[in-house]
């Protein structure tokens, strides 16, 4: 991806002024609805080290054998192309400490359709969202 091109997480901006800044570690996402597209765009991208470190210690998908993680994100990303996102709704609850955003997922999967909808559930820890779990329609 060059700078030219618009982020993958369907905001409608550059990427270098989008998702590159979280990715980098040079901002933390301010919303969940910011955590949720820069994590589609680390997927698509293939950055698995951003998916992992966005990823809340009490989620079913954390794993403890962190190369075994980082292996099979790197083999879901790889076999993936990420077409599209879109972002349906947005809410934060409980005085400001959990969001959630639901959304649709345009995906192909070894040529196949491998799209889904979720309602994605996030946590604010010391200033930081972080993705927990999702219902997935």
């Amino acid at each position: 991806m060059t700078a030219e091109n618009l982020c993958l997480c369907g905001s409608g901006q550059l990427y270098q002024g989008c998702c590159q800044l979280y990715h980098q570690g040079a901002q933390l996402p301010p919303t969940p609805e910011a955590l949720m597209r820069s994590r589609y765009s680390a997927y698509a991208l293939g950055n698995v080290r951003y998916i992992i470190e966005t990823t809340h210690a009490d989620s079913p998908y954390m794993q403890k054998n962190k190369s075994q993680w980082i292996k099979s994100l790197k083999d879901y990303t790889d076999r993936t192309t990420f077409v599209g996102l879109l972002v349906q709704e947005t809410a934060i609850e409980e005085e400001g400490k959990t969001g959630y955003v639901t959304f649709s997922a345009v995906l192909l999967q070894d040529g196949k359709n491998a799209s889904f909808s979720e309602k994605s559930r996030f946590f604010l820890v010391n200033g930081r969202w972080l993705y927990v779990d999702g219902d997935v329609s």
